[in-house]
């Protein structure tokens, strides 16, 4: 018996018949001849037929409907083992293709901009900072120990860090969004989480008639490890903002007394004094911190750190016999509600350095000179380290003014910088127009490694060497009225050996001048140590 079923176009289709025999179930599709579409003849009802070819009538290419029919590209030829060919892209995917391969040249070529410019930068990096003040880190020299140990890659990072371009406005675009943070009070505390030695007990010193007892010398140690310039830069920085007192506009530094740094101080300072002793006179003067010269008694009790006055007296009471003592606290406290030290910086005005000049005049026996006979230059707009630090809305509402007065004999002065060139400069110079923060500048041509000023209107043969951090640069013009010869060395800027450079030279005295949070740090007396040996 035949079955018979009806496609979609209502034609009769022959079925093979069912054999009892035969599992039923899907049926398996014959494998399709060779170019089946052209060679076999499609199988209707109106078509003859032999037994059997109905099951391929209807399982074949004839029952397909035509989209079934077409062969997908590539297949004949596979079935021939001939390579599929390619298929063609649409409109779509051309478009996209377009668009994708615009933007990878686009993004390779910004990533080559970035490159180049990125590598330009690397000769940009700025020497000095004018918002701080101060040199910045040196590129370091290479070495292979230093390459080999790592030393030299921390030092490389370490430069990039303390120079990366456009270093100043970077800062100050950080620094003016602090300034955003909330309304800032009048009087605050910034910082000052320091833990202070305790400051020993004066002890009284034998009168000058009377020979000191013998104390038995401490075994040498060694050579001490001198300090970078970067270390000892950084040392100093902390220790002058560990602890700002921040009121009306003003900021003032506090001091904390170290114990291990004072005597080491003093040690180096007393090794120059006795290896000089017969060849020069040797003298000290510690500047206070300008809280202890302006603040009242009950304002620096509850600021804690170390009382100045007491930490000044134990510096003083360490040195040998050979080094002279120079105090100026007292005097500076007498003219605390004058203009002595800046508002907006660290440092002390030309008026806070001409009293100090008074003090050292009257230990050494000297006229000073009258303030009212020197001309004066004067520049406003003056915002220094601590509005830098800070960056206090009241500072720069109000800020300094820096006097300076010139030297009556001569204003011409001669300094070598880091790379030992010899430069030209004036000991006043006239900043106007200078950047704001640059103005203290204005004295001996801001911090140099060593300067010779000549007074031609002085042939007494005088000379003086002032050894001495920046506070001494306000005070270094005062003593051109006295001598014919001011020599001038910045520790922290060149190596020279100081005695010996005293006896080159035929200096009859020489003023160590260091504030006192300076002087307290374990760097720089490391430093001028490793300079008087």
């Amino acid at each position: 018996m035949r079955e018979h079923s009806y496609n979609n176009n209502m034609n009769l289709v022959t079925q093979i018949p069912l054999s009892p025999t035969r599992p039923t179930g899907p049926a398996r599709k014959p494998k399709a001849p060779k170019h089946a579409a052209a060679a076999q003849p499609s199988a209707t009802a109106e078509s003859p037929s032999k037994e059997g070819e109905g099951y391929a009538a209807t399982q074949g290419p004839a029952a397909l409907a035509p989209a079934q029919l077409a062969e997908q590209p590539g297949e004949a030829d596979a079935r021939d083992g001939a390579p599929p060919r390619k298929r063609a892209f649409n409109r779509r995917e051309v478009r996209y293709l377009k668009s994708a391969h615009a933007w990878g040249v686009r993004a390779f070529g910004a990533a080559m901009a970035v490159g180049c410019v990125t590598g330009l930068l690397i000769f940009a990096h700025p020497a000095t900072s004018q918002l701080e003040g101060r040199q910045l880190t040196a590129f370091p020299e290479f070495t292979v120990d230093g390459f080999l140990d790592g030393s030299y890659l921390e030092q490389v990072a370490l430069w990039y860090s303390d120079t990366f371009p456009f270093r100043d406005t970077l800062v100050n675009l950080g620094q003016d969004l602090k300034g955003l943070y909330g309304v800032q009070p009048d009087t605050s505390l910034v910082g000052g989480k320091v833990q202070a030695d305790e400051l020993p007990p004066l002890e009284p010193q034998a009168p000058p008639d009377e020979p000191a007892p013998d104390e038995p010398k401490p075994e040498d140690e060694g050579p001490v490890e001198v300090p970078t310039e970067d270390a000892m830069a950084a040392d100093v920085q902390k220790n002058i903002m560990s602890g700002l007192y921040v009121k009306d506009g003003a900021a003032y530094s506090i001091y904390y007394f170290s114990q291990e740094a004072v005597t080491n101080y003093t040690t180096a300072i007393s090794k120059a004094a006795d290896a000089l002793e017969g060849t020069a006179d040797v003298y000290s003067i510690i500047v206070p911190n300008n809280s202890a010269a302006i603040l009242d008694e009950s304002v620096l009790d509850s600021l804690g750190g170390t009382n100045q006055d007491q930490a000044i007296r134990y510096f003083n009471s360490l040195y040998s016999l050979n080094v002279r003592t120079v105090p100026i606290l007292d005097a500076l406290r007498q003219h605390r509600t004058e203009y002595t030290y800046f508002r907006t910086d660290h440092h002390w005005t030309a008026l806070g350095a001409y009293i100090a000049y008074e003090e050292f005049c009257k230990a050494k026996g000297l006229q000073p000179v009258d303030l009212d006979a020197l001309k004066t230059m004067t520049f406003d707009g003056f915002l220094g380290t601590f509005y830098t630090e800070l960056k206090n809305a009241a500072m720069a509402d109000n800020p300094d003014t820096v006097t300076a007065y010139v030297p009556a004999g001569t204003n011409a002065m001669t300094y070598w910088n880091k790379d030992g060139d010899e430069v030209e400069a004036k000991v006043i110079t006239d900043v106007t127009g200078w950047n704001k923060n640059s103005l203290y500048n204005t004295f001996i041509a801001g911090d140099q490694p060593i300067s010779i000023i000549e007074n031609p209107a002085i042939t007494d043969g005088s000379s003086v060497l002032v050894v001495k951090d920046s506070f001494g640069n306000a005070f270094v013009p005062f003593l051109v009225n006295n001598y014919q010869t001011v020599h001038v060395i910045d520790y922290r800027y060149t190596d020279t050996n100081i005695v010996e450079y005293v006896k080159e030279h035929q200096i009859k005295d020489v003023v160590f001048m260091n504030n006192i949070s300076l002087a307290g740090t374990l760097t720089v007396a490391a430093k001028i140590d490793s300079m008087v040996g």
